[in-house]
């Protein structure tokens, strides 16, 4: 009876992780279309605006969502200050990617925001004072002489737009920093909406400088794709991470290097180059032995809160 019990539950968990991996990797899909379909129509309209545009689209998706999943019953949480500080820090690096988006390659500000794991594994040795050793520092050394790689400072061919990108994966990495401290009674739905209201009013002075643009169908398509995307590919992200277990799930997030890559190709014909694309492999091994490192440090505190057996005590 044991064993049946056992042979079912390891049944259901390895269907749960395969659902997990199948939403992880649509939600990077969903990203990397989002992300071409923004980079389409800011290559002819202020980075502000689109940001305006993109999030008026989400919004109502956004709501309905909310609505559906009962997070309108929660909107007092426009009063809690964590949830307020991680959407300006939302916005402010959505700003910053936007603005960026036009002069650079998709793959490469990708793949720069693949270090935020990395990034939150040194803020928490800063901020948290938790201990981080030699070989996670070693990681993260490594992640940013990748992020070197990839804007190609040695070939002549250096982006200073790409600074923008990776002040956007430090603001996110600061912004994970904050959700993780949202309490446990606030629902994603209700996060995501404040989220999205939020980061459209950041953007609303940025237009009044930057002066608004009249658009035709084919940038107004483009923000249809951009705001329609994005708001699903937030919702499938966190239901992947919440589906099946973290330490299979996760990793998966790294196919958006392979996504935005092919999309940057087949839309633009961008290709990498090798100093790149050898920094991107930099990156996505530092990220993947970060998370590693940080499952085995889990699995030896459970030990040491385990107290031992009468055996062990003998």
């Amino acid at each position: 009876m044991n064993d049946a019990i056992r042979s079912a539950r390891s049944v259901f968990l390895a269907t749960e992780n395969l659902r997990g991996i199948m939403l992880m990797i649509a939600a990077r899909i969903v990203f990397a279309g989002s992300d071409t379909f923004t980079k389409l129509a800011s290559a002819g309209l202020p980075a502000s605006e689109v940001v305006v545009l993109r999030n008026a689209v989400s919004l109502p998706i956004v709501f309905v969502l909310a609505w559906r999943l009962g997070g309108l019953s929660h909107l007092s949480a426009f009063r809690d200050r964590v949830v307020v500080t991680r959407s300006v820090l939302e916005g402010t690096g959505t700003l910053a990617f936007v603005a960026a988006l036009p002069f650079v390659m998709l793959g490469q500000s990708t793949v720069i925001l693949l270090t935020v794991p990395i990034i939150l594994v040194a803020l928490s040795a800063v901020l948290f004072h938790e201990q981080v050793g030699w070989r996670r520092w070693t990681a993260i050394v490594i992640g940013f002489f990748g992020v070197i790689m990839v804007a190609g400072p040695f070939s002549g061919r250096p982006s200073y737009y790409l600074l923008l990108t990776q002040f956007t994966a430090i603001a996110w990495a600061f912004r994970d920093l904050m959700t993780s401290r949202i309490v446990g009674r606030i629902p994603t739905a209700t996060v995501s909406l404040i989220n999205t209201i939020i980061v459209a009013l950041l953007a609303v002075p940025g237009v009044l400088f930057q002066h608004w643009r009249g658009f035709g169908m084919q940038e107004a398509l483009y923000l249809l794709g951009s705001g329609g995307l994005v708001a699903f590919s937030n919702f499938l992200y966190i239901d992947a991470l919440r589906t099946g277990a973290i330490a299979v799930v996760a990793p998966f997030r790294y196919t958006a290097a392979v996504w935005a890559t092919l999309a940057g190709f087949l839309v633009w014909g961008d290709v990498p180059d090798v100093a790149g694309v050898i920094g991107t492999l930099f990156i996505i091994g530092s990220g993947l032995y970060t998370f590693y490192r940080e499952l085995e440090l889990v699995k030896a505190r459970r030990l040491q809160s385990q107290p031992s057996s009468p055996a062990s005590r003998a």
